[in-house]
């Protein structure tokens, strides 16, 4: 696999998660709006539970599907390829039944551990949704593999426009009869979505079909056949830690539902407040910053193949071109996004909730500007783990992951128990805990990638770009905010923000010919740049 054809599924990828956060967005804001910030906590209180069984059930097996078909297509034995799919469907069917079972069976004890039992009705609808899902990651894993990255691509935009769609339908039906049942509504839309999503992903294995059995056919037999317990063992050896990991964040999630409603409660928050700021900290501020992720999140699934197949046919130089790549690209993509919502991170929850009171909008201002720093290191640990993953180092993010998130536990503890600092604690403990991680995964993909990291090109020039821009961005919105409405001087001093930094990014040679295919019409755009001296080849 070529750089390019790694940064064109990227792209892919990227376009569709735009799409798919955006249409996530239509559906959050409008919903925080519908049912409140405490409908908010019910719907967010079924969410840590089902994320760690989710990810569980799914994190592991999508990337080493990918990983063993590409590996496998970089040897043209697509018959293996082809049998790793149809028993990982096997494996994923039996664990999604088994931990919809299991969600099910204790939703009740879950929702009362919680400290909130209206969350109950939110836990019990969005459990069937765990059979559906996981039969999803073995597809997407499985063409993900073959660089294929459209069905993922239109899967994700089905899911999101019919949480859109239908969550905001049934939410608008039954929040009459109270907030968790508005907010047990929404999550049935969730569960319908991944429902339609998987039949999406069935129709198009269907579809290509044919073109597999083609390969099938053509492919050389080796001489030893791989038998299924050999492919199982290297799925769950492959699987394994990378699920460790995965689930690394929802428990501690789990931890700030526990820890962060209770310790505001013990400094003389009233319950009720208490479940206010939750909501407002996970309905509110934390979607927010997972925006510019969705860029990365794309980089990084098709850095797992890319990579693999490098490492899999032992080119060092492949490895090196590919991991420099993503993490410039990562740097370029991170840090404006983090600048941005730092400069303008009250003006952005004022724009996106603004049927919520002004002290609440302030709260989430505050949270998100905290959060912003992070958004550098989330986007730098989700592109890591995706280079080390693909050098076969599926430990190694794992334990740096873990040592942040003990971290995020103890400072959350201690800092929401502030009553100055309260709920933003939960913030601080975030950014501490994707700061050591991403250190310590830059540490350990420049020793095994054998990568250099170049100062100038990595570091200077972005942060130099970043801050012409944030400095346009802070006087734009003071200029625009005299004589627009605060909606409109938000949206066009982000405008302004994009403009600049593309300028200026330009104007420094921090953009190469090859980053601009990440575009639409980017091909294009390269070719006229370059004539004009604007960008290298």
């Amino acid at each position: 696999m070529t750089r390019k054809s790694f940064i064109k599924g990227a792209a892919i990828l990227a376009a569709a998660g735009l799409i798919s956060k955006f249409i996530g967005a239509l559906f959050r804001i409008p919903m925080m709006n519908l049912i409140g910030s405490t409908g908010m906590s019910y719907y967010q209180m079924a969410y840590p539970i089902y994320s760690f069984l989710l990810i569980v059930s799914t994190a592991g097996i999508p990337t080493a599907i990918s990983k063993l078909v590409a590996e496998n297509i970089a040897l043209r034995n697509y018959r293996d390829a082809h049998k790793v799919f149809q028993l990982s469907v096997r494996l994923m069917l039996i664990i999604g039944l088994s931990t919809f079972s299991l969600f099910s069976a204790g939703s009740r004890l879950t929702a009362k551990i919680m400290g909130a039992e209206e969350a109950y009705y939110s836990i019990l609808a969005i459990a069937p949704s765990l059979v559906f899902v996981t039969l999803i990651s073995s597809f997407r894993g499985y063409f993900q593999g073959m660089q294929y990255m459209t069905p993922t691509a239109l899967s994700q935009i089905i899911e999101q426009t019919g949480k859109l769609v239908l969550g905001l339908w049934f939410a608008s039906l039954f929040i009459d009869r109270g907030p968790e049942y508005g907010a047990a509504a929404a999550v049935v839309g969730v569960t319908l979505s991944e429902g339609a999503a998987l039949a999406l992903l069935m129709g198009m294995y269907q579809k290509k079909k044919k073109e597999i059995i083609y390969n099938i056919q053509h492919s050389p037999r080796p001489r030893t056949s791989v038998s299924n317990r050999s492919i199982l063992s290297r799925l769950i050896i492959i699987s394994f830690p990378i699920t460790i990991g995965a689930s690394i964040m929802p428990l501690v999630n789990v931890a700030d539902s526990l820890i962060v409603v209770n310790r505001l409660v013990q400094i003389g928050f009233s319950e009720s407040q208490a479940k206010s700021l939750y909501g407002v900290l996970t309905g509110g501020a934390n979607p927010l910053i997972n925006f510019p992720a969705v860029l990365t999140i794309a980089l990084a699934m098709s850095l797992v193949p890319a990579i693999s197949e490098s490492y899999a046919s032992r080119d060092q130089k492949g490895i090196a071109q590919k991991t420099s790549t993503g993490i410039r690209l990562t740097l370029l993509l991170g840090l404006p996004a983090a600048a941005g919502m730092a400069v303008l991170s009250r003006p952005i929850c004022a724009l996106l909730y603004s049927s919520l009171p002004e002290s609440e909008i302030t709260v989430t201002g505050e949270i998100l500007a905290i959060l912003s720093v992070g958004v550098i290191f989330l986007t730098m640990v989700q592109t890591l783990t995706a280079i080390l993953q693909g050098l076969n180092k599926m430990t190694v993010p794992v334990g740096n992951l873990a040592i942040g998130a003990l971290f995020k536990v103890v400072v959350t503890y201690i800092l929401v128990g502030n009553p100055g600092i309260n709920v933003r604690g939960a913030a601080f403990g975030t950014v501490v805990c994707y700061g050591v991680a991403a250190v310590l995964d830059l540490a350990a993909v420049v020793r095994y990638a054998r990568t250099p990291v170049p100062f100038m090109e990595f570091i200077v020039k972005p942060v130099i770009a970043v801050s012409v821009m944030s400095l346009s961005v802070y006087f734009a919105n003071g200029f625009f905010s005299t004589v627009l409405s605060a909606s409109k001087a938000t949206l066009l001093s982000i405008v302004v923000g994009v403009v600049v930094y593309a300028i200026v990014l330009l104007a420094a040679g921090a953009i190469k010919k090859q980053d601009l295919e990440l575009m639409p019409g980017g091909r294009k755009l390269g070719r006229l740049l370059l004539k004009l001296k604007l960008v290298r080849d």
